[in-house]
């Protein structure tokens, strides 16, 4: 294996840890499945996809401009962040009293996009990439655009992944009383993003 294989095997671990666990994406992308279905979530996925890959692209292209204004706007991200975490758990336990329809509220593309420029946890993933792990690729705007596609990439495998099972429970689990569970569980999984990105 080469010396840049090796580099990048750090970079690609903490890749798949932080794209793949639960986080706002994949918490809103799986509360979607579950009450629309797979294919009326995709435009989400699109949009979350779409915004992943302009704040990689922006954070390897610009990493020393975007690591200082960061640092200045890093309150005013994480007051926008947590207000539309809280307001998406909202979205998704109203949906869940109102169950006469299954809302499609919060699955289109734009939503999707304006999580991810909204998500500190997103911007501060993509300045840790560049800055440390991914710093030697930032010289090069080639090497740049296809990292961030193979995040993108990442992140829609990610997020696919997490509305399939969400569209799995709607399926396979008829039962209101476990949809109403795991909505419970969804919700508290994004007031817990929303309190660590307040105090992280």
């Amino acid at each position: 294996m080469t010396d840049t294989g090796i580099a990048l095997l750090p970079a690609l671990s903490y890749a798949i840890v932080s794209i793949f666990t639960p986080g706002p994406n994949n918490v809103t992308a799986s509360s979607l499945g579950m009450r629309i279905g797979y294919r009326r979530t995709i435009g989400f996925i699109c949009g979350v996809v779409t915004g992943f890959f302009v704040i990689m692209l922006a954070a390897g292209l610009l990493t020393e401009v975007l690591v200082s204004a960061y640092e200045r706007m890093a309150l005013i991200l994480r007051i926008v962040g947590v207000g539309y975490l809280l307001y998406l758990a909202y979205s998704l336990l109203r949906s869940s009293i109102h169950t006469h329809g299954a809302s499609e509220a919060g699955s289109r593309y734009r939503d999707g996009l304006l999580l991810q420029l909204v998500n500190p946890k997103v911007i501060l993933f993509a300045l840790t990439m560049y800055a440390t792990l991914l710093a030697p690729l930032t010289s090069n705007p080639l090497a740049v655009v296809l990292s961030a596609l193979v995040m993108a990439g990442l992140a829609f495998v990610s997020t696919s992944l997490w509305a399939l099972l969400g569209s799995a429970i709607q399926r396979f689990i008829g039962s209101p009383k476990v949809k109403v569970a795991y909505t419970a569980v969804m919700v508290l999984m994004l007031l817990y993003a929303a309190w660590s990105v307040a105090f992280s």
